[in-house]
């Protein structure tokens, strides 16, 4: 069995067809779009279509419940606010029968290879749709954010910020963002989770895609915000990035991040170099381990009061995507499998050698 996973679409149209013309070259058993499909993209109502014709499932985000209506968080709720703008003219594109629908999508999905051998499909956790599986987060924290979590892998989304973990028997990835990454590559991201004899191992892959159209398509259909949301594309990271990114890589058993990914902005410095594209307001603060993703939001409101410079967006480039193969495969690496990890059967001890097709376990140290 071989499942593919995407989430955090947002809009973004040609990130998302790129990405499903990778999905289908991989030709897996079953696609899930797990949440955040339409808001703060230029394209909600095209988005929505293509998911919902492309994907064996369709599951609930955080935005996807702003739009309908369920409920609403942090400046969503706010009256005279360009977030509440978004909302109307998301609303407004999709129409409201759409609109009604994202309100009914499933919380999760299963698949079940083998009993007590599930692989479990949610946005952001397996209890709530805010709280981020950060790699920051310690293991007791993970644990509660799982609750009793009876899965051998959990694939989920909403950091925006790919990258695998380990706890215990369990094999966890984030597999986002499909539309806007966060973790200082361009290229979208999603994951292939495959059933073999020695359990759940899943890959995430890369792929490229028309970037200027993204950013330009904001802009052309008159996206309220777009000026900061093409300048949060193009930055693709949060402004406490090296924390995540080094806990991220320790987790993947990978080398401490040393230089930019292909594909990122030119203005990406190395960790610890100065970040210019967007600097953090005045006060801003290290965040508390798992609210990375609450201090971004928060610093949104004073950075779309200044005035923005004009971003150099990169040319634009088709869809690709070469499966990697070699030691120690690198989130850094070209496009294609930039890791693997597995998990083990409850019945079979685990072994530190190589997978099952020689490639190196980049999950194990």
């Amino acid at each position: 069995m071989r499942v593919a996973v995407l989430a955090d679409i947002h809009g973004n149209l040609p990130a998302c067809e790129a990405v499903l013309e990778d999905i289908k070259r991989q030709a897996p058993d079953a696609i899930v779009a797990a949440g955040d499909l339409c808001l703060r993209g230029a394209w909600p109502k095209e988005t929505f279509d293509l998911l919902h014709d492309a994907c064996d499932a369709l599951l609930m985000g955080n935005t996807d419940c702003y739009l309908a209506g369920n409920y609403l968080s942090g400046a969503y709720r706010e009256k005279d606010h360009w977030k509440t703008d978004l909302l109307d003219w998301t609303r407004d594109q999709l129409g409201a029968e759409k609109t009604a629908a994202l309100g009914q999508l499933a919380f999760s999905t299963r698949y079940s290879p083998r009993k007590g051998q599930d692989l479990f499909v949610c946005h952001a956790n397996p209890r709530n749709l805010e709280d981020s599986l950060e790699p920051t987060l310690d293991d007791h924290t993970v644990r509660k954010l799982l609750g009793n979590l009876d899965a051998t892998a959990l694939a989920f989304g909403h950091l925006h910020f790919p990258y695998r973990r380990r706890l215990g028997r369990l094999v966890m990835a984030d597999v986002a963002s499909a539309g806007i990454p966060r973790d200082g590559d361009l290229r979208p991201a999603w994951g292939l989770f495959t059933w073999t004899p020695r359990g759940w191992r899943v890959q995430i892959r890369r792929v490229r895609y028309a970037v200027r159209r993204a950013t330009s398509g904001l802009h052309e259909r008159k996206v309220p915000g777009a000026s900061l949301l093409v300048h949060k594309m193009l930055e693709c990271r949060y402004r406490h990035h090296e924390l995540m990114a080094q806990a991220a890589r320790r987790h993947s058993g990978l080398p401490p991040y040393l230089k930019p990914p292909p594909g990122s902005p030119s203005s990406l410095k190395p960790v610890g170099a100065p970040q210019p594209v967007l600097p953090p307001p005045p006060g801003l603060e290290a965040p508390p381990p798992g609210q990375s993703t609450q201090a971004d939001e928060a610093a949104d409101d004073a950075i779309a009061h200044l005035k923005l410079p004009e971003p150099s967006v990169p040319a634009e480039t088709e869809a690709s995507s070469t499966e990697i193969s070699g030691e120690r495969l690198d989130p850094t690496a070209p496009d294609g499998v930039v890791a693997a990890l597995e998990s083990d059967h409850a019945d079979e001890p685990h072994d530190d050698g190589p997978l099952a097709d020689g490639t190196p376990d980049a999950g194990h140290r």
